[in-house]
């Protein structure tokens, strides 16, 4: 099991020969809904909607449905973009009934979707993404290094 997440994390996001522990992005992202007031869930997926890490709490389908809606947010936010003056998207927001949904650009061919709480500070769940985005993708940057 998890040889072949570390399989689907290293391809998703362009990783060849890394080891890596998946428990340790499963524990970063752990941490986010831990630290901020409001944070409900964190999902670590490829930009076409793969579950690469989630926080606990989450079931698989559960995880697996939020990194699909995730992603197709995040790809309508990159279309969109198309159309005017070509740019990356960084973060994308979604504010619903329920809760808040930020997508943020975790590196290459990653992203971070955080879900917040109905009535939370979006400004800390905000701030609470761009500090798990940096975590993550410090630890995923490093695995692509080349060793040596």
């Amino acid at each position: 099991m998890i040889k072949r997440r570390a399989a689907a994390v290293r391809s998703a996001i362009g990783l060849d020969r890394s080891l890596i522990d998946p428990g340790l992005l499963d524990r970063m992202l752990d941490d986010g809904p831990a630290r901020a007031a409001g944070v409900r869930h964190a999902v670590l997926l490829s930009q076409d909607g793969t579950t690469l890490s989630a926080s606990r709490g989450l079931s698989r389908r559960d995880a697996r449905h939020l990194a699909e809606v995730a992603s197709g947010f995040h790809g309508l936010a990159r279309s969109a973009v198309r159309r005017g003056r070509p740019a990356p998207v960084r973060r994308t927001m979604v504010e619903t009934e329920s809760g808040t949904l930020f997508v943020a650009a975790a590196g290459a061919g990653a992203c971070l979707a955080v879900l917040s709480a109905v009535g939370a500070d979006p400004a800390m769940a905000a701030a609470e993404t761009t500090r798990l985005v940096e975590r993550v993708g410090e630890h995923l940057r490093a695995l692509g290094r080349p060793r040596g």
